[in-house]
């Protein structure tokens, strides 16, 4: 992947174009197809988050990265591979925390990213519950909890402001 700051709006219309593209497809029930538009569209969201990064700016990025990650861990649901599946909801679960905890990136960034930690821990409890497998939807939404908690705990009354 090569930084470019001038082209974030044309990873995010890839972006949007290979979501929809994937979701078609997955209605339509064609699996593979489906995976080839997911799969772009989590490259570009990567691309879209890397910028929002380098630029201190766009904020939704990591939305775009967690809707990514649930679409493709949804079809990977679909062609029947669990492990790739938890593998992506895991690697987007890892993200949203990385991303609230790295100082150099932008506060604007990192409280969207505990937002998008509530999404991607409530997709992953879903897909735990799906599975038969409370234990482990429970513990995502523990692990989520004390995430947020510490987050918090650790950002000063003034620097909530974005």
């Amino acid at each position: 992947m090569t930084y470019d700051p001038q082209t974030y709006a044309s990873y995010e219309m890839g972006w949007q174009l290979h979501s929809k593209a994937g979701n078609q497809r997955l209605q339509a029930g064609l699996y593979a197809e489906a995976l080839q538009a997911y799969r772009k569209a989590i490259t570009l969201a990567e691309l879209m988050l890397m910028t929002a990064k380098q630029e201190q700016r766009h904020p939704e990025a990591i939305h775009a990265y967690v809707i990514a990650c649930h679409n493709l861990a949804d079809n990977l649901l679909k062609l029947g591979d669990i492990p790739a599946a938890e593998t992506t909801l895991q690697q987007a679960l890892d993200q949203v925390i990385d991303v609230m905890y790295a100082t150099q990136y932008a506060r604007c960034l990192r409280i969207e990213a505990t937002k998008a930690l509530k999404m991607v821990s409530l997709k992953t409890y879903e897909f735990y519950q799906h599975l038969e497998q409370p234990t482990k939807a429970q513990a995502v939404f523990q692990q989520a909890a004390e995430q947020t908690q510490k987050f918090f705990s650790q950002m000063q009354p003034q620097s909530l402001s974005v």
